[in-house]
């Protein structure tokens, strides 16, 4: 027999050309053509769709990530050069389903932003249904059966978390229905065995590789298929049909990714070296809530993906999922065991096989390769498509055992059971028939109840009715999709207030959520500078998770709360206490008459007061006029002893919390209640900073052991380098002199110690902002000084440039340190091209070598190469120039001396820069400062 037939045995369970074996079912549907019952299901499912659309936000991803790598890969098409992006790593995403609603988008014409992601939503939910379409289509070549077919279509289109995710989330979406093509297409290619067949397959695979990189393990799985056919092939025909069939497969999927993923065009091998790369050790390591704890996303437990599976899953469809996977191991192992010939010769047997592995491998793969995942389980979303189908499977092994049984009662055995008349056959296929009813009925209902926060589901499996406890244990509105129901709130109860104000702070965190809806459009042109926001809109895990062991901070009154399971997961605060409960006012100006008259322990844009034994900070602003409210305030809380913070704060040495003002009386009060171990400092970013006396006492003793010593860089900051920490420190310094932001370059002994996408930079970005509220590490004044700590990468470093910058991302002031060794390495390298007669002499001697132009200088002042430098070249052929460059008649390649890599040794100052492949008539150079125009200039003929 051909090894790609099936077998009997497989015929005999579900019938090769798609008939069913059984007598099938009587009435209106054994008269319709069976494709036509997921049709009707589809359309159904699609206009509920509809009427439902805008009850769901738009995700981050969606407009500021997902639709620009769709219009960056057009550029790309067409030879344009795509804008930043936002995330760099977003160029590495394919873009197969990004560009359909894109390309929807422009036929249609729409401008008008809600229009556009409607749009989006409307075509990521309709793939969605597509999925649960080929779900059925394949299903039924199964199984033989339409009415399980449609139970894998229902189970697939109603699993709570991703029908939630259909309409917002079109990067896990697509991939999973994509996955369900796919898989439909290799079991469709084997049953045909024609190269034409598996050349489509490869096509569906390749799309599914660009949607995301994990889709590559069907590829190697389908060619080992391929070559058991080859191996158990009878005659040479069918042999060259096996190999032409698999290596067009092949082919196909390789070429169809190529040519949807025009980043590769420009240097297919290096840059798919960077994607997988990136991709296996993803940039984004965010903290991951996990049954109560924080864990990094690269620091998962092994658990992490089962029981996120496990608990967001409908139990019944998890079980009969486990029946299908183990009937299906058991049958195989059974099968080998007997006859291993005869059981890698059938397809169907090595297809359920595949599923299971589909299903299994990729979260073995993701524990032992310590994967980056996060967000629950959303990049694995595509186990549902396997586990479906394994799961029709397993409620197939169910109606067997009940016809079984039916038939030993029947027999008589067990004469008290009467329903055995009903008929073996008839009686098992109407138990599961009853079974998948309730199944998908109970599904529905919850469903229903969630709307629209069906994303969020979770099942008996944990405690879903203490209040605040979910929230607590794992990440809840990742989405943050409640913010559209608290806008849309306010809208309709308080349609005159100020819902955005100037600084953002009645949305707390980033208002593109909301940016979709024509409510938002109209009230967004309407706020105004000149008073605060009426009401917040709060994330309320802000203070509850993100610092667990601090109590939760004193609100504003909350006058609306949006929960999921008994959760508060969003709240809208009133910050004006003139209209708040009587008994809420009361405890603020409680807590205002406890501090007046009192010295603060800090006057600054707010009076700081630290109170002890109540273990509280308030923050009093007397005479607070419209518009200081209009935003939340940080909050960094830094212990004496780093031991005491809770796992999530250990490495960064302090904990996070925001702090929301009120107004009462023309004045403005926050406050916080504070950890009960001893504090080191207490900073509230954009208002001030509290030390305690050991503290400040620590600081004044590292001050000076630093001043003792030599810096590694004098600038506008002394800069030190020591044991893995960057230093800088000035004297007297106000906050304007850190406003500015640091850029801060490392250079690496070795550069494969950099992320794929630095590389090509030679060096590693560490840039931070002094101020700001995320910075890197401990940024402080003290006694007029500033200082601050940047800690170094653990890998071996040759050297460090950094200084500040201005919008223009010109430098402020910049410097640079290098190692001794490195040092006298380049230096070696550069006083090497430094021979002979120069081409010419002025303040640097300027030497031309191996198609570089070196500067050196003996005899060096620390600020001789501080200046910047200019390089005009001049070609010898005016088309080696860019059009703009023709203009001037002369390639510009001015560069600074620590930029390009110059090194100051031994009283010498030297740098070497590259000199472009054309050929070059002459050159013209020196160096320059805004100021004082050119300092010095040389001009040679090359050659001369």
């Amino acid at each position: 027999m051909a090894a790609d037939k099936l077998t009997a045995a497989a015929s005999a369970a579900g019938g090769p050309e798609g008939r069913e074996s059984r007598r099938p079912a009587a009435g209106w549907l054994a008269r319709a053509p069976h494709w036509v019952w997921p049709l009707v299901v589809g359309a159904a499912f699609l206009a509920v769709g509809i009427v439902i659309l805008d009850d769901y936000p738009v995700s981050g991803d969606a407009y500021y990530s997902q639709r620009p790598i769709a219009i960056a890969a057009v550029d790309r098409a067409l030879g344009r050069e795509p804008a930043p992006f936002e995330y760099p790593h977003d160029r590495l995403y394919g873009a197969a389903f990004e560009v359909l609603p894109l390309f929807v988008e422009r036929i249609a014409g729409l401008e008008d932003i809600y229009a556009i992601h409607l749009t989006r939503h409307l075509m990521t939910h309709l793939f969605f249904i597509i999925g649960g379409i080929f779900c059925y289509l394949l299903a039924y070549r199964m199984t033989g059966s339409r009415l399980l077919g449609l139970f894998a279509m229902l189970l697939f289109l109603l699993h709570p978390r991703l029908y939630g995710n259909s309409f917002f989330n079109s990067k896990d979406i697509p991939f999973l229905s994509m996955f369900m093509i796919a898989l439909f297409c290799i079991h469709w290619a084997f049953r045909k065995g024609t190269v034409g067949a598996f050349l489509v397959c490869g096509v569906a695979v390749g799309i599914l590789v660009n949607l995301r990189i994990m889709g590559v393990m069907l590829l190697p799985a389908v060619l080992i298929m391929r070559c058991c056919d080859l191996y158990y092939a009878a005659g040479g025909a069918e042999r060259r049909r096996v190999i032409s069939s698999g290596v067009g497969f092949a082919l196909a999927s390789s070429a169809t990714y190529f040519a949807s993923m025009p980043y590769l065009w420009g240097d297919p091998i290096a840059h798919f070296a960077e994607l997988v790369a990136t991709f296996s050790q993803h940039p984004l390591r965010p903290y991951e809530l996990f049954q109560g704890r924080y864990v990094n996303a690269a620091e998962l437990p092994a658990r992490y993906i089962p029981v996120w599976v496990a608990i967001t899953t409908p139990p019944a469809a998890l079980l009969l999922a486990g029946v299908g996977v183990a009937a299906v191991s058991g049958r195989t192992i059974a099968a080998v065991a007997a006859r291993a010939g005869a059981a890698w010769r059938n397809t169907e047997l090595r297809f359920e096989l595949l599923l299971v592995g589909s299903a299994v491998a990729p979260v073995i793969g993701v524990i032992a390769l310590e994967s980056v995942v996060f967000n629950g389980w959303r990049h694995l979303y595509f186990l549902w498509a396997p586990l479906c189908l394994l799961a029709a499977g397993g409620l197939r092994q169910a109606r067997g055992g009940l016809s079984a049984l039916a038939r030993h009662c029947g027999a008589g055995r067990i004469p008290a059971l009467t329903f055995a008349r009903m008929g073996p056959a008839s009686w098992g296929g109407r138990a599961v028939i009853v079974l998948a009813v309730v199944v998908l009925a109970g599904i529905a209902v919850q469903m229903i109840r969630l709307h629209p926060y069906q994303h969020l589901y979770f099942n008996v499996l944990v405690d879903r009715a203490t209040p605040e406890y979910l929230k607590t244990q794992y990440e809840m509105d990742y989405h943050r999709t409640a913010r559209l129901e608290a806008y849309r709130y306010l809208l309709e109860n308080h349609p005159d207030a100020v819902l955005y104000a100037e600084r953002g702070g009645s949305l707390y965190g980033d208002s593109r959520f909301l940016e979709g809806y024509p409510e938002y459009q109209r009230r967004r042109f309407g706020f105004d500078r000149s008073r605060d926001a009426d009401y917040y809109i709060l994330d309320r895990k802000d203070l509850r998770v993100y610092a667990p062991g601090l109590p939760e901070a004193l609100l504003p009154p909350i006058i609306y709360d949006i929960q999921v399971y008994h959760n508060t997961i969003t709240s809208v605060a009133m910050p004006d206490l003139a209209r708040a409960e009587p008994a809420v006012a009361a405890v603020y100006r409680e807590i205002y008459q406890a501090v007046a008259g009192r010295e603060p322990t800090l006057r600054a844009v707010y009076d700081l007061h630290l109170n002890e034994p109540e273990r509280t900070l308030t923050l009093v602003k007397e005479d607070c006029r419209p518009g200081d409210l209009s935003t939340g305030y940080g909050l960094r809380i830094y212990p004496a002893d780093a031991n005491d913070l809770p796992y999530l704060y250990q490495r960064s040495g302090h904990i996070n919390a925001m702090l929301y003002g009120v107004r009462f009386d023309g004045k403005c009060l926050m406050q916080a209640a504070l950890p009960d171990y001893d504090l080191a400092r207490i900073n509230v970013y954009g208002v001030g900073e509290i030390l305690s006396d050991g503290y400040l006492a620590e600081l004044r003793r590292q001050y000076a052991a630093l001043r003792a010593t030599e810096p590694a860089i004098r600038a506008d900051f002394a800069v030190y380098v020591e044991n893995g920490k960057v230093r800088y420190i000035k004297d007297e310094c106000d906050r304007g002199d850190t406003a500015a932001p640091f850029f801060l370059h490392i250079i690496p002994a070795d550069t494969d110690n950099l992320p794929a996408t630095r590389r090509e930079y030679g060096f590693d970005n560490l840039d931070f902002k002094w101020t700001d509220y995320t910075a890197r590490d401990d940024q402080i004044y003290f006694d007029g000084k500033c200082m601050s700590t940047a800690r170094l990468p653990d890998y071996e470093i040759h050297g460090i440039r950094t200084g500040q910058y201005r919008p223009d991302l010109s430098p402020l002031w910049s410097g640079e340190f290098y190692t001794e060794a490195y040092d006298a390495a380049q230096a070696a390298e550069y006083a090497a091209r430094a021979v002979g007669a120069p081409a010419a002499a002025g303040f640097f001697s300027v030497y031309q070598s191996d198609g570089a132009l070196t500067y050196d200088r003996v005899g060096c002042a620390a600020a001789d190469p501080d200046a910047r430098f200019f390089l005009h070249i001049v070609p010898a052929a005016a088309g080696s120039l860019s059009a703009a460059q023709r203009e001037h008649g002369f390639d510009n390649r001015d560069f600074e001396f620590g930029a390009a890599g110059g090194v100051r040794y031994e009283g010498r100052c030297l740098v070497s820069v590259p000199l472009p492949d054309y050929a070059i008539a002459s050159i013209h150079t020196g160096q320059y400062t805004p100021d004082a125009g050119r300092l010095w200039e040389v001009q040679f003929a090359v050659g001369e």
